[in-house]
């Protein structure tokens, strides 16, 4: 009975005791904060080299004129008489050649130039010196020229354009600077006529010649003037 008694009093002392006991389970459960995540770095990109400003390109320096080739088909000498006086020939008007190529060239005692056609045939022409003012055809209006001499060149029938009125001519430079060829001036490209004036710094003597495969009139105006 005495054993009875004991237990019933020392029964609510142990349940006390067991509500007061921390609950390890649910403390460790309760206060586990979750793994902190230390965000990676992004590495950065290397940074560009600051741009460097484009450099004008140099300015191209106008090559100095080389002695000319000989032309293909040229078997005349090197040497020559010439003539300032007008040189011309004429040819029936059956066909109109087209002009591709205008080209001078500095040779031994004399500077030339070369007119180039298409197909297989050369127009008519004639050459003259002339005097100042130089003029257009259909206009009339003067055209400045170079040189203290002006050597027409016309060709007929001839021209500079095809069916479409486009130029058929390769660039021309137009100031070759040359001993005595100064300038090269077209002044007239109509209804069949074609005229070139050469500007030189005397009226010298000079040639004409007729090339063919391809077919040219060459004009060729000495260095020195006859004495």
């Amino acid at each position: 009975m005495r054993t009875l008694f004991l237990l019933l009093l020392a029964s609510p002392m142990l349940l006390a005791c067991r509500d007061a006991a921390p609950d390890s389970t649910k403390t460790s459960a309760g206060s586990a904060e979750p793994p902190t995540t230390t965000p990676r770095a992004t590495p950065e990109a290397p940074a560009e080299p600051p741009t460097k400003a484009a450099e004008p390109a140099p300015s191209a320096t106008p090559a100095l004129p080389t002695p000319g080739t000989k032309e293909p088909g040229d078997t005349a000498p090197e040497a020559f008489e010439g003539t300032a006086a007008a040189v011309e020939k004429k040819i029936p008007e059956v066909l109109t050649v087209e002009l591709r190529s205008v080209r001078a060239g500095r040779h031994a005692g004399f500077d030339r130039t070369v007119f180039e056609f298409s197909g297989r045939a050369l127009p008519g022409y004639r050459v003259e010196y002339i005097d100042k003012p130089v003029r257009r055809c259909g206009t009339g209006d003067p055209v400045t020229v170079a040189g203290d001499g002006w050597l027409r060149v016309r060709m007929s029938p001839a021209r500079a354009h095809n069916e479409a009125g486009l130029s058929t001519l390769s660039p021309v430079e137009q100031r070759p600077k040359l001993p005595v060829l100064l300038e090269l001036t077209p002044t007239c490209d109509f209804e069949g006529e074609l005229t070139w004036v050469l500007g030189v710094g005397s009226p010298n003597r000079y040639r004409v010649l007729e090339l063919r495969d391809p077919p040219r009139i060459v004009i060729d105006v000495k260095h020195g003037r006859a004495p």
